[in-house]
């Protein structure tokens, strides 16, 4: 499964253009995100992988501007696996592995609509990256201390 960020301008957030994308081109997304207002709008849809480049070209050809969401990058030097990020995590995609590390699930992570593991890291560990659709997770251990 692939993710993609769509950029709605604001004379396109009234239009249907989802819903046209999705029966035209007979295509099964997964709404992950969607901050939309008046004067436009960010989604996040995943896509499969077979379906990618249809999907793409089709929303590029109604005007929306398409690209793959920034996810996230943890320095596990500055990491303490405080647990902030654990917490605040809408879509669950950073949990805490029983040896007491954190894992970052990029499956699971929505990105940059979102970030906000990445404003509630008090060491400041986390930052958004843009990465490839073939990488699929990420995680770090870090020892606990005795």
């Amino acid at each position: 499964m692939a993710r993609i960020l769509l950029r709605l301008s604001e004379h396109l957030v009234s239009e249907p253009i989802v819903s046209e994308v999705i029966l035209e081109n007979k295509v099964l997304v997964a709404i992950l995100a969607a901050h939309i207002n008046s004067k436009g709008g960010e989604i996040v849809l995943e896509v499969s992988d077979e379906e990618l480049d249809k999907t793409v070209s089709a929303f590029r050809q109604k005007g929306v501007t398409v690209t793959v969401p920034k996810l996230i990058e943890v320095d596990i030097n500055r990491c303490f696996s405080c647990g902030s990020c654990v917490a605040l995590c809408p879509v669950e995609a950073i949990s805490v592995a029983e040896d007491l590390s954190i894992q970052f699930s990029k499956e699971k992570c929505v990105g940059s609509v979102c970030n906000i593991c990445v404003d509630a890291c008090p060491a400041r560990a986390i930052n958004s990256v843009r990465y490839s659709n073939a990488e699929n997770m990420h995680s770090h251990k870090r020892p606990r201390e005795k």
